[in-house]
């Protein structure tokens, strides 16, 4: 038996290829130990069969964006707990493999008030990331609010006043409808973080729920509470 050497170094002198270029195709998940997919460049190899599935390239890995709907009360997880926590949405058309990278250095954007549920986002890719952080309050997103009570059309005016009262100089642009007897439906930009329960609560309802069902043109649609999906890398928000 040989002695242990990390995956990375076995895999640079196997190939003929650089630490780093071996570190990229074990990242991608395309190396293989005793015929077992491995992510880890220090995992530790002595006399197994190490090989590379055929057709495997240096192409980059492409950064995704991943979707999670975020039940109530459950506060963000970290994304890596997501992949083998939590069940992957039959939604998902990204074509993207279950890689470990895919879910390491995703960052946290336009996140949910802590009484909030629904689409939360993290993302790899810096042109999504700069699209929900500089340009946040160009993009509408929609919200539905489960509620317990009963509200005229002027209260829904007021609802919508009061969630626009940090606009200066901007007519309010806010969509306020009933869906059914108890639930509302709110669609606007510039949504104030945890601010629409207590705009509807201030005006005599109930709020159970307040759940993001959109955010610019990404949709939670019928995900289920605690699935994930990634989306398409050229997705647009």
């Amino acid at each position: 038996m040989t002695e242990p050497v990390r995956l990375s170094k076995f895999l640079a002198h196997q190939q003929g290829i650089s630490r780093r270029e071996a570190e990229h195709l074990i990242a991608k998940g395309v190396v293989r130990v005793a015929g077992e997919i491995v992510e880890a460049p220090f995992f530790k190899v002595t006399d197994e069969e190490v090989t590379v599935d055929e057709g495997a390239s240096m192409a980059p890995i492409e950064p995704l964006t991943l979707v999670w709907y975020q039940p109530p009360g459950t506060p963000l997880p970290d994304p890596l707990s997501l992949r083998d926590g939590a069940p992957r949405s039959a939604l998902d058309n990204s074509g993207a493999d279950w890689l470990k990278v895919h879910f390491l250095s995703q960052q946290p954007l336009a996140e949910l008030g802590e009484d909030e549920s629904g689409l939360a986002v993290w993302s790899q890719n810096r042109g999504v990331i700069r699209k929900l952080g500089d340009d946040l309050d160009q993009l509408e997103q929609e919200y539905v609010v489960e509620v317990e009570g009963t509200l005229d059309d002027e209260g829904l005016k007021r609802i919508g006043f009061a969630l626009c009262a940090d606009i200066r100089g901007r007519k309010p642009k806010v969509s306020i409808s009933w869906q059914s007897d108890t639930r509302l439906r709110i669609a606007m930009k510039r949504v104030p973080v945890g601010g629409i329960r207590g705009a509807v609560e201030e005006q005599g309802l109930k709020v159970i729920e307040v759940r993001r069902l959109r955010l610019g043109a990404i949709l939670l649609g019928r995900m289920a509470p605690g699935e994930w999906r990634f989306l398409p890398v050229d997705v647009r928000f």
